[in-house]
């Protein structure tokens, strides 16, 4: 499946991959590695896409009829510890929020994401 990035034309029909190394949920989740996708990025590159498939699909029905056929595949939390909570030489997530703080965070900003 193509990256967001060489997604063009027709082969968005058949799928497209947002994924980025070292993002997470919170915007600010692996910045010290450098260049990443985060989660709101990620979700905006999906509508940007809709709108590539409404206009290639010139047909508002198809389009919803394609988009109901999509499979969603999302694995993101773990760099919201590993490159985040556990890095307080970077971030002081693991000083403001407890672990049970922390992980409620993450679910609600998940929840409100999707």
């Amino acid at each position: 499946m193509p990256p967001f990035a060489e997604s063009q034309g027709e082969n968005i029909l058949n799928g497209v991959n947002y994924a980025s190394g070292a993002a997470g949920i919170r915007d600010e989740t692996g910045k010290h590695q450098g260049d990443r996708i985060s989660l709101d990025r990620q979700i905006l590159n999906h509508k940007i896409i809709i709108l590539r498939l409404l206009r290639l699909m010139r047909n508002n029905t198809e389009t919803n009829l394609l988009l109901n056929r999509c499979i969603y595949s999302i694995q993101i939390g773990s760099n919201d510890y590993i490159n985040n909570y556990f890095k307080p030489e970077f971030y002081n997530t693991s000083r403001l929020f407890t672990p049970l703080q922390y992980a409620t965070l993450l679910v609600q900003q998940l929840s409100n994401q999707l």
